[in-house]
């Protein structure tokens, strides 16, 4: 009997290494073919849910990371904006906040069901519109130096690598 356990529990463990190992093949396999290997390597595997996933779920998880970056960049517009800026970023602040709100309300959740929902060409296109706000919030400051450079180029850079990412389900 015990020594029936003890290769239950070697099997056990044996099975999930070979889960895991298949599972960060699938994460390196996917990254390698988006524009940012390093970025989409490091955002998919500070989530646990890379571990055991497809294709779809690890479109979610920088659908997630985009996230987590506009509402950033929404939180500093805001402070920005009620701290008295320089003139010149007045306009600029206001028009890239409307820009995330269409991220967050408009782009990310059109990608997210699309995905749940089997659709992937409609997440594409979320991506796409992600990738262009960050771009147009960045050239607003034209002027002047954007305080939101390094949430834009974040934002901008994981949306193209969740846009291949998709483009591997299409």
């Amino acid at each position: 009997m015990k020594t029936l356990m003890i290769y239950l529990v070697m099997l056990l463990i044996s099975t999930l290494k070979t889960s895991n190992n298949n599972n960060n093949n699938l994460v390196e396999t996917t990254c390698k073919n988006t524009p940012n290997y390093n970025l989409c390597i490091k955002t998919l595997l500070s989530d646990e849910r890379s571990t055991s996933s497809d294709i779809t779920t690890l479109a979610l998880i920088v659908v997630d990371a985009i996230k987590v970056k506009a509402n950033q960049a929404l939180e500093i517009i805001s402070t920005l904006r009620s701290s008295s800026p320089p003139e010149a970023w007045r306009i600029p602040l206001k028009d890239c906040a409307f820009s995330y709100k269409v991220i967050l309300t408009v782009s990310l959740p059109e990608a997210i069901e699309a995905l749940t929902k089997g659709n992937p060409k409609f997440a594409e296109d979320g991506m796409v519109g992600c990738f262009g706000v960050s771009q147009d919030c960045e050239e607003n400051f034209k002027r002047s130096i954007s305080p939101l450079t390094g949430l834009n180029t974040a934002v901008h850079e994981l949306s193209g690598v969740g846009r291949a990412i998709i483009r591997n389900l299409l």
